[in-house]
């Protein structure tokens, strides 16, 4: 394959990544005596290497951050860490990145690479304000003891309620509602369960293919560790789906239903549409079908 194609990818990643400002600086710096290396680290780091379809760009951004720090390369971590925060990588990704590093690399690397961290988010206005004092806003994050383990969080007190999301999303999409379930701004406080579906967020993804039965049973065995007994489920598209087979195999655990954006089958010509998605996926990926899920889904 041409060399010129690789260094051309090379630069593509590399400006993905770093941004076109830090990318644009380093190759306006590429003289006589440095411009072989330039080539080298661009052909070779970030074509071959950033380039490889086996692990998507926030996993190597993390595993730079992880690695960076354990080598105390501490520029490399300023950089590689702004370039994330600033591509949106989630903060939780990159605090749990960090409080994994201070066991493998110990506590003084994470000292410094959190206090880094943080003088990063404030220089971009993004730093979180002190964890709040009452009860009802905390979130307590677990996973099920059984299998496959589910990602769940917990908020609030009072009667119990339950958020599922919807396909491709996760628990995440209820951040707003969690908080004012859990806070009692819609009348009575309640004890909010969310939880990510398996093969979603920070959930185990087993093999598959998944059926909807294996997602009703995810739920009812979740619900039962939790033990709170009928619980109102809220959900939206493939959580009211799982809603809607909870309701009918385990009556006894859903006192309430409240659906959106759902249904209770699929017509032919819908599942051979679905079918075709899938497909999509598994030999191109997800991003083949972003196009498609903004047009449909985010048009104005």
């Amino acid at each position: 394959m041409d060399r010129k194609d690789d260094f051309d990818r090379g630069v593509k990643n590399r400006r993905a990544v770093l941004g076109d400002a830090w990318v644009d600086k380093s190759l306006d710096n590429a003289n006589a005596f440095n411009a072989d290396f330039q080539a080298l680290i661009t052909r070779y780091a970030w074509n071959d290497i950033w380039g490889r379809p086996g692990l998507d760009h926030t996993t190597r951004r993390l595993l730079v951050l992880g690695m960076t720090m354990g080598l105390a390369r501490w520029e490399e971590f300023e950089l590689h860490c702004g370039a994330a925060i600033r591509a949106g990588v989630p903060l939780e990704k990159i605090q749990e990145t960090l409080m994994q590093g201070a066991i493998y690399c110990g506590v003084p690397a994470a000292n410094t690479a959190f206090k880094i961290t943080t003088d990063i988010l404030r220089e971009l206005n993004l730093l979180p304000g002190p964890p709040p004092l009452t009860d009802g806003v905390r979130v307590a994050t677990h996973h099920t003891f059984s299998t496959p383990q589910l990602k769940v969080t917990l908020q609030g007190a009072g009667t119990p309620v339950v958020l599922a999301h919807a396909l491709g999303l996760d628990m995440g999409m209820w951040d707003g509602l969690a908080a004012r379930l859990a806070a009692g701004a819609l009348g009575t406080p309640h004890e909010v369960l969310r939880y990510d579906s398996r093969g979603h967020g920070g959930s185990a993804a087993p093999a598959g293919p998944y059926s909807m039965d294996d997602l009703v049973d995810d739920a009812a065995r979740l619900l039962r560790e939790w033990g709170r007994g009928a619980v109102t489920w809220i959900g939206l598209s493939m959580g009211a789906m799982v809603g809607q087979g909870l309701a009918i195999r385990h009556p006894e655990l859903v006192s309430r239903l409240v659906l959106a954006n759902t249904t209770s089958s699929y017509p032919e010509a819908a599942q051979a549409g679905w079918s075709q998605r899938i497909a999509t996926v598994q030999s191109q990926g997800m991003a083949a079908l972003a196009e498609m899920v903004v047009e449909r889904y985010l048009h104005p």
